[in-house]
């Protein structure tokens, strides 16, 4: 693996990152990351390039070629943005395909450039499909140590139970134990039967990555964007009592996923058809 670094001396104590892949349901991190770029502009500082076995066509590396000529080759890499406003040098923003094998090798160059950058806090980001009322805000969460744990309380996330087949956050969570480097690995629960993350969910996050780089962003479009969707989603189940019996169900059972599991804990109660007969609910457009 090769770190490619476009800026000297860099310092950065906070680190977001974000993975994509399996571990991001519904896009939720992604669409996170582009908000915040969005609202704090940001230049590449580095990118740490990666070799593992390709699964899926977005693995593969990127290649230009102009009148036959081969010009350029990028393998896959987490790459690394800093905010081009000087107050905000102190964090930067990773984004990148989460590993599909060989995690200690790219373990090992990861914590060494954590090290070097002398990098004291990271926070992860991932999200899954959960069976939950379609505005509710559910983010659980996992920490190394107490300051960690701190942080999960500060912003009223739920503590994690799980046990099972682990995806690559838990792998930097315990190669980063023992070391001077708070981290903190939050979990956003998507409601499965939508097509990608809302936009209260979205603000929620936003809200916290905020806290936890020291940028105070306005969110308010989010929330008009959310009540748009939340009116198409009403007259959607006004239009269909039964269906809105079934998401209310979802409310009382209180059944909900963990991290580490792809699918919601019981069988899918609510048929995405029905709203797709009756009405895309992810638009947010009038």
């Amino acid at each position: 693996m090769t770190l490619t670094q476009l800026k000297d001396g860099l310092w950065i104590p906070k680190l977001f990152v974000v993975l994509k892949g399996w571990t991001d349901a519904g896009g939720m991190a992604q669409i996170v990351f582009e908000r915040i770029r969005q609202k704090l502009p940001c230049r590449l500082i580095a990118r740490l390039e990666t070799d593992t076995p390709i699964v899926a066509p977005e693995h593969r590396p990127v290649v230009l070629i102009q009148h036959g000529v081969l010009k350029d080759f990028r393998w896959p890499a987490l790459e690394f943005y800093q905010p081009e406003d000087p107050t905000h040098h102190d964090v930067a923003f990773a984004l990148g395909w989460e590993p599909t094998a060989r995690w200690r090798w790219f373990l090992t160059d990861f914590v060494s450039v954590l090290e070097s950058w002398r990098c004291e806090h990271v926070l992860l980001l991932g999200s899954l499909y959960d069976q939950i009322f379609y505005d509710e805000i559910r983010i659980s969460g996992i920490a190394v140590d107490a300051a960690g744990y701190n942080l999960l309380r500060r912003w009223g996330c739920q503590p994690a139970d799980y046990e099972g087949p682990a995806g690559f956050h838990s792998a930097i969570l315990h190669e980063l134990r023992g070391k001077p480097i708070t981290a903190v690995n939050l979990w956003a629960h998507v409601p499965f039967y939508l097509k990608g993350a809302h936009e209260l969910l979205v603000h929620r996050v936003m809200e916290i990555v905020g806290d936890f780089a020291g940028v105070p962003w306005d969110l308010k479009e989010l929330l008009t964007e959310w009540e748009n969707r939340e009116r198409k989603i009403e007259q959607i189940l006004s239009r269909d009592p039964s269906l809105r019996e079934q998401i209310r169900a979802l409310k009382k059972e209180g059944r909900h996923t963990v991290p580490g599991s792809a699918k919601p804990s019981r069988g899918e109660v609510i048929d995405l058809r029905t709203f797709q007969k009756k009405g895309k609910v992810e638009d947010t457009d009038d």
